[in-house]
């Protein structure tokens, strides 16, 4: 199961929908919480003995929903939703990745434990050990 990072990647590239559904980010059959943390560290953050931050699943969605506006108006948008922004020094490369330009960027932190996803509301998963079976429950 991949985290939310490269889902949302993913989805970005091929142009897949991405649904927002009460305080969940849902990609198909996968669901992860609005704040999950992803691994794309925070401009500035894990240097000089400041601790680590990580931009959220939430914040990133938000950019790519916003990417065509201003960043002062990004920031109010994304303030008056109380969604934390993309700082500004980490938008183009942020971007480049998502959008498919850069296989990998400094930013992303490959040492950092991963939020992996549940099944989407409305998703069967098989529990046995023979056919790990996951089936939407439109498909029934």
């Amino acid at each position: 199961m991949a985290d939310c990072l490269t889902l949302l990647r993913q989805y970005n590239i091929q142009k897949k929908e991405i649904v927002e559904r009460e305080s969940l980010i849902i990609f198909d059959q996968i669901a992860f919480p609005r704040n999950a943390k992803t691994n794309y560290l925070v401009y500035r953050t894990g240097q000089g003995g400041t601790p680590k931050e990580y931009y959220t699943l939430e914040s990133l969605v938000f950019l790519l929903k916003n990417v065509g506006i201003s960043h002062p108006l990004y920031v109010q948008r994304a303030g008056s939703q109380n969604i934390p922004v993309i700082k500004f020094p980490d938008r183009r490369g942020l971007l480049a990745f998502l959008n498919g330009e850069v296989d990998s960027s400094p930013s992303i932190d490959k040492s950092v434990h991963l939020e992996m996803g549940i099944p989407a509301p409305g998703t069967y998963v098989c529990k046995c050990d023979v056919c790990m079976l996951t089936v939407s429950s439109r498909a029934l």
